[in-house]
């Protein structure tokens, strides 16, 4: 998040102190040797919290502190009624600290934040899918059996703001709604890659998803991993999954299921913008519960309405086949903005003739011959803010975008084209040829010479994500181990004052198929 004008005095004091906290850690991160290797762990326990009506409250035991766990098993309306009684307290403290905490200090009035996202959430909600409107009335029905009122607009801010955090032009969007919107800007700037066959350890998918946010919210004390297990309204059984979140947030910022299908999500700025379409973070909801493969996933994305500039990253370890003839793991990164939708995967020709050009789509020559910036991989896909479809990037405002006022449109001077998405890259062309790899960010050693290949694993492939990561503003970072039906996440921290990024804590391994076998009967 990004917020600028209308500070008041008091809020300036406390936003310093703030920014002296991050500043100092962010030094000592960028100090450090980050070639130490990240941590693993398991939990040493689950615990059970609480049972309701098929639902189950579990705490996952980690050397840094619990984890919450929640299992919801049903139709939507079902799982919101577990979720809101299991989570009440959580979901209501959440939706008010998100407001007072992380918004209306920074000069904004409560009542007008609500009043806009009111707004935008109306113009949404045609596009939003019956069965997740079912479920935010099972989660106020479950949270008032619990004592605790909620409201739809509670738990629809949430969406609304991670919907709309990358508007390239939010005065324009919104005029009418309210114009305290203009003082806020939700930034996902984050990165993310998938590799499989001559890359990993037999062949597997892994992939990452780096959640790069506004730090040190307070947000954390509420993260939570959730488990769906959905059916549909005549019973059949839908994909079960796993989403790394927060409690109240019940959209998807990241998500495998057990197909082995994983989604990631960087937010991309474009001019071609509207608010009328399917908030991504319901599109993610339903891409896991429907996708059974690659295919089915990439097909959900390029049928939902589109709002404004993302680009996504799908993986599939097609764990079902796997060590059959027909296993065939892959990825997709998929690049929109409010009209366009380009899919483009390893090694496509779309990576391989990306070249710098204006905002009208033409080639920017220079020394008389167009500037490449594509960074085509077979076995591999990966991204951070740059768009390399032509069509996208001409109106694109991210990372120097073309579509930006007064930009030369340089994709190679852009920060997230560096140091997130051609880092990510170099590490795979230094993976695979045995030359040195070395932190966009502080220079220290990441994957030192080798004398030959080096094949990815989860440790390397979490050492990978975690050298791309913002050291300022990392929230959650996750390897999936798609093939495997697993996965390694962790959350940032805010402690006593100090703030850690995610991928400076251990990561807690989950393994998805043995949480979806358990349930509260």
């Amino acid at each position: 998040m990004r917020f600028t004008d209308c500070r008041s005095a008091q809020w300036e004091n406390s936003n310093i102190m703030k920014k002296i906290m991050i500043f100092a850690t962010l030094l000592t991160i960028c100090c450090a040797l980050r070639a130490a290797a990240v941590q693993i762990e398991v939990p040493s326990e689950i615990r059970l919290v609480e049972k309701y009506r098929g639902g189950v409250l579990l705490s996952a035991q980690m050397s840094h502190g619990p984890t919450p766990i929640i299992i919801m098993s049903g139709t939507h309306e079902d799982m919101g009624r577990q979720y809101g009684y299991l989570l009440a307290e959580q979901i209501a403290e959440s939706a008010r600290s998100l407001l007072l905490d992380a918004v209306v200090p920074y000069g904004l009035d409560e009542q007008a934040l609500r009043t806009m996202a009111a707004a935008v959430w109306a113009n949404m909600l045609p596009f939003v899918p019956g069965e997740y409107q079912e479920e935010i009335k099972g989660v106020i029905a479950g949270a008032a059996e619990k004592g605790v009122t909620l409201d739809a607009l509670d738990l629809a801010i949430p969406i609304v703001l991670t919907n709309i955090s990358d508007m390239s032009d939010k005065k324009a969007l919104l005029t009418g709604m309210s114009s305290a919107l203009n003082l806020v800007r939700f930034a996902f700037t984050c990165s993310a890659f998938a590799a499989w066959g001559p890359r990993t350890v037999d062949g597997k998918l892994l992939s990452s998803r780096v959640l790069d946010w506004e730090p040190g919210t307070g947000i954390d004390r509420f993260k939570i991993l959730a488990i769906y297990k959905p059916v549909d309204a005549q019973g059949n059984s839908l994909a079960s999954y796993a989403v790394a979140g927060w409690a109240g947030f019940i959209g998807a910022v990241d998500g495998m299921n057990e197909y082995g299908v994983t989604l990631s999500e960087i937010g991309s700025e474009n001019r071609r913008e509207k608010i009328a379409g399917m908030p991504w973070t319901l599109m993610f909801r339903q891409v896991l519960e429907h996708s059974q493969s690659l295919d089915d996933a990439v097909k959900i994305v390029q049928d939902s309405e589109n709002t404004i500039g993302y680009i996504f990253l799908i993986g599939d370890g097609d764990a079902e086949n796997f060590g059959a003839p027909a296993w065939s793991p892959g990825a997709a990164a998929i690049e929109e903005n409010a009209d366009l939708t380009a899919v483009i995967y390893a090694d496509d020709p779309i990576d391989r003739d990306a070249v710098w050009i204006d905002n009208q789509g033409q080639p920017v020559l220079v020394d008389g011959k167009p500037v490449p910036y594509g960074t085509p991989l077979k076995h591999a896909v990966l991204r951070a803010d740059v768009a390399m479809s032509p069509e996208i990037r001409k109106t694109q405002v991210a990372d120097n975008g073309p579509g930006e006022e007064g930009s030369d449109g340089n994709p190679l001077a852009g920060g997230s084209y560096r140091r997130r998405h051609k880092s990510q890259f170099d590490a795979l062309v230094a993976l695979e040829t045995g030359a040195s790899y070395n932190n966009p960010y502080s220079g220290a050693p990441v994957f030192p010479a080798a004398s030959g290949k080096r094949l990815l694993d989860p440790q390397t492939a979490l050492e990978l994500a975690a050298s791309a990561a913002m050291p300022e503003s990392c929230v959650i970072t996750i390897v999936y181990a798609a093939t495997d039906r697993a996965m390694y996440v962790s959350w940032e921290n805010l402690e006593n004052g100090k703030w850690t990024a995610s991928f400076e804590r251990p990561f807690m391994k989950v393994d998805l198929m043995d949480l979806i076998a358990r349930n509260a009967h």
